[in-house]
């Protein structure tokens, strides 16, 4: 039977180092981001309070270890190892109770290349795909946007898209399976971090896409790190079904690559399939996979 216990304190300085170190070196593979700006991020995850490492226990042996955290009304699992990945499912109950006792509403573990013990994890039954990250190389063929142009927002322009971006945000976020209320709250502090200055926000860049002078759309980009990623892409109701999705994804990724950037990234929620049809089909590799158990009785 499977135990999940405190690390020695002995021990913790060294794991919560070792730990660190390999999910860190996964922002740096996986996002392109700076070494130390990606060590740095981990080590302040690593930091919370509600953080926490524990070995994998089994008739006394320790068998796998765990790192998790509590965010909002997630107990998310940011590095899981096991000798057996099959004890995933003996693990669960053990989670389970963590999740309760700290009031969550879900467990969330993500899943990148390699992480057999994760995926094992998120291919149990109650485990559903939530979102997906993705990524473009931009070095390879880039589609033809057509007519179609970025041009910086105007500030109304600006202000009418953000508008709606916090409610927007926080409907997907419900969608994919945080309360609502819980979601907004998530949403307006995360565009508190992202966009603190208004169009002006450093690494934050805010187009308008049109044809023939009128717009067409929309499109947030983050461009502070390597990888440049998308925040948001809109296109106006009355100008869907005719290709400007995949036109403002295409000058999206010429705009990014002439500035430099080797990969533009992307997030899609699992409720959007019409979005993630358009990025495979645009050549987009999925490089992390987000999955959830919803608690029983929670909330």
């Amino acid at each position: 039977m499977l135990e999940l216990r405190e690390v020695p304190a002995g021990q913790l300085s060294a794991r919560t180092a070792d730990t660190v170190a390999r999910v860190a070196q996964r922002g740096v593979t996986y996002r392109y981001r700076d070494a130390d700006v990606a060590r740095a991020q981990s080590e302040q995850l690593a930091a919370k309070d509600t953080s926490a490492f524990l070995d994998v226990v089994e008739s006394g042996s320790v068998v796998g270890t765990v790192w998790l955290g509590s965010d909002g009304d997630e107990l998310g699992l940011y590095e899981l190892t096991l000798d057996d990945p099959a004890w995933a499912e003996e693990l669960v109950p053990l989670l389970e109770a963590i999740g309760h006792e700290r009031g969550a509403r879900m467990i969330g573990v993500g899943v990148y290349p390699g992480q057999l013990a994760h995926q094992a994890l998120a291919d149990l039954p109650g485990f559903t795909l939530r979102a997906t990250n993705m990524a473009l190389d931009l070095d390879g063929e880039i589609g033809d946007p057509g007519s179609l142009v970025l041009e910086a927002m105007t500030q109304p322009e600006f202000d009418a898209f953000m508008s709606d971006e916090v409610e927007g945000f926080a409907q997907e976020l419900a969608a994919a399976g945080t309360e609502l209320e819980t979601a907004r709250e998530r949403s307006r502090a995360m565009m508190g971090e992202l966009v603190p200055s208004g169009m002006s926000s450093p690494g934050m860049e805010f187009h308008a896409a049109r044809v023939d002078g009128e717009t067409v759309g929309a499109l947030w980009l983050s461009t502070g790190e390597t990888m440049a990623f998308v925040y948001n892409i809109e296109v106006r109701p009355e100008h869907r079904r005719r290709g400007y999705g995949a036109a403002i994804m295409n000058a999206a990724a010429i705009h990014c690559r002439e500035a430099g950037h080797p990969v533009l990234g992307l997030n899609v929620f699992a409720h959007n399939p019409g979005a993630r049809a358009l990025y495979d089909k645009l050549g987009y590799r999925v490089t992390h996979d987000f999955s959830a158990l919803d608690l029983s009785g929670a909330g």
